[in-house]
């Protein structure tokens, strides 16, 4: 099977992550000596999470970081970086690559509010899960609207267009509907041709103005 199979097929979510891990050592094609340098998608990630930090101990988590290259080069930049995944397999096998990150990876759902306010991070990242937790999305929006202190998001995610995705696209298919959906206090935002041959979407937000 290919990897995706594990994930989306035939316009439906299948979601065995684990086994997606096991069965494949690089799914995602993250592992590449210089997948963070050519990924543009990344580096506006990185230039955001500078932009927004008014002190580098402030911390970051990455919520679905499957091998966790973008909180691993934010570490390497001085930031304080926790990442989650649903995954135990990744996590297992990302705790043994990055030895540095081993006590800031934790298996979790997307919905461990627990530990994210455990956490406190003052950045959350979520970068391309959204269409793998989509009927999870609203509670989460919720709760991060409702967080006592300010807190940054920034969100990226592929879109396929409106006539050609299957999946999901009554939640939304583009950067507008997108925006629509999550209804957050917009501090920048836009698209990203051809990365990895898809068109990316990406917004930084804030739950206070």
């Amino acid at each position: 099977m290919k990897y995706q199979d594990y994930v989306i097929k035939d316009g439906k979510f299948i979601g065995k992550f684990d086994e997606m891990y096991k069965k494949h050592s690089d799914p995602w094609r993250l592992l590449s000596k210089n997948k963070n340098k050519k990924n543009l998608n990344y580096q506006i990630i990185y230039n955001f999470c500078e932009q927004v930090s008014i002190s580098k101990k402030s911390s970051i988590l990455e919520i679905g970081c499957g091998f966790p290259q973008i909180i691993n080069e934010l570490h390497s930049r001085g930031f304080k970086t926790y990442g989650t995944d649903i995954s135990k397999t990744v996590i297992d096998k990302s705790k043994k690559k990055y030895q540095k990150l081993k006590k800031k990876l934790f298996v979790s759902d997307f919905l461990n509010f627990e530990l994210y306010e455990k956490l406190n991070p003052k950045i959350i990242i979520l970068s391309d899960i959204s269409w793998y937790v989509l009927s999870e999305l609203k509670e989460f929006i919720l709760w991060y609207k409702n967080l006592s202190t300010k807190t940054y998001l920034i969100h990226s995610l592929a879109v396929y267009g409106k006539n050609k995705q299957k999946y999901g696209k009554k939640y939304f298919y583009d950067l507008e509907s997108i925006k629509s959906f999550f209804k957050l206090n917009f501090l920048a935002s836009g698209y990203i041709e051809n990365i990895d041959e898809d068109k990316h979407t990406f917004f930084l937000a804030s739950n206070r103005k």
